[in-house]
Formats: C-alpha cells, sequence, structure tokens
C-alpha cells in the first residue's frame, strides 16, 4: 500500500469515527433488543402498502439476508419470510432497513436489507460484512437522484474527497463550490455536518 492509499485509509477510519459518534448507532448489545427474540415493526411491499405486526431480530447478517414476520406476538412460527427482493423496507425495534443493491463491493450488488443510521435526501447506511468478521461499512445513498443511485460507500470519497464530494452534492451549487474551494468546515473530517447541510436545503427547496 502507497503512502497515498495508506493516508486515505487513515482519513477514512478518522470520518468512520465521527460518524459513530455523532450518529444514530443501533444497539447490539442485547441490553434492549435481543438476538433471537421477536420485537414489533411493520413492512412496505412493493406497491408501497405498510403492514404492522411482529419480527424477528437476528444478527447483523441475518437482518440483512431475511425478514421474519409474525402476525401475532406469540406465534412460534413466522406468518411469511421476506427477502430483499420480496418487499421495500421493514422495521424491526429500533432497525429500520431498506432493500438497495449493495453487498460490500462485489460487481454482481445482490440486493440486500441495509440498516438506515439517518434518513433525508442523502441517506447513510451502515452494511456489516459477510465474510465472518462484521465489519461495519457506512454508505451514503441518493433515492432521487438517478445519477448516484447506487449506494456510495465512505471510502470512496478518501482520494479526491474535494472533487468527488462537490460532484455527488452538485444539485445544490453553493455548498458543492465550498467543498470544492476547500472552505474550512467543509474537509472529510467535516463530511455529516456537509450532508446535514445539504439535507437541510434540499428539504426547504422540495417544499416549495
Amino acid at each position: 500500500m502507497n503512502i497515498k492509499s495508506t493516508g486515505a485509509l487513515i482519513i477514512c477510519c478518522l470520518a468512520f469515527s465521527a460518524l459513530k459518534a455523532q450518529r444514530y448507532e443501533p444497539d447490539w448489545s442485547g441490553k434492549v433488543y435481543q438476538v433471537g427474540k421477536i420485537y414489533p415493526g411493520y413492512y412496505v411491499t412493493n406497491t408501497r402498502d405498510t403492514v404492522f405486526g411482529y419480527f424477528m431480530h437476528d444478527n447483523q447478517k441475518g437482518n440483512q439476508k431475511k425478514c421474519r414476520f409474525y402476525a401475532n406476538e406469540m406465534d412460534k412460527k413466522p406468518s411469511q419470510e421476506f427477502k430483499p427482493e420480496d418487499i421495500k423496507s421493514y422495521k424491526v425495534g429500533d432497525k429500520l432497513y431498506r432493500t438497495l443493491n449493495y453487498s460490500g463491493g462485489l460487481l454482481n450488488k445482490p440486493l440486500r436489507f441495509l440498516l438506515v443510521t439517518n434518513d433525508g435526501a442523502v441517506t447513510e447506511f451502515v452494511f456489516y460484512s459477510e465474510d465472518g468478521e462484521m465489519a461495519a461499512q457506512p454508505l451514503f445513498h441518493k433515492p432521487f437522484d438517478p445519477l448516484h443511485f447506487d449506494p456510495t460507500p465512505l471510502s470512496s470519497f478518501a482520494l479526491g474527497y474535494a472533487k468527488k464530494l462537490s460532484e455527488y452534492l452538485s444539485d445544490y451549487p453553493a455548498l458543492a463550490k465550498k467543498i470544492s474551494d476547500k472552505e474550512k468546515g467543509y474537509g472529510v473530517l467535516n463530511i455529516l455536518a456537509v450532508i446535514d447541510e445539504y439535507n437541510a436545503w434540499y428539504a426547504a427547496n422540495k417544499k416549495k
């Protein structure tokens, strides 16, 4: 690994640490939501109907691959089991998942349920690698932008951050210029504040 790549990796690690410190982090400790237990929630069908019920709370990997729905809390077996292609989203306990094409950078990009950590015009997700290590990968997604519809890993902004992020947020020209000009407070370690600024702008202008 060359010096530039090493520096980019360090910057990404710092940015990820900032993300974890500033954003909602779901409970995997088992103190509130235990793996293997059933909790209230809902799922959204591919025709956008919302169905309330109960769901199995699995581990990080299991929740990404399957949604087990129970019509009644005391049922021993699920009423239905959904894969990501079957529904748009579901919520179990404190965790909201949405179906997207992402599976850790594989070329075929199979569908997964991705865990939402911050909702907005640019939504933040976390993907847990499925290679046994369960490493968390933060992702950004612009669901209303056909040019950036696939989830974008945080790590992809490490090299050439100013150019890449300004292009990613180019529909907000004033913000994109601040990033491109490398103004103070708009660097890679401020990426979450930058995303918040973009989301606030988008929400305000969408209402007009």
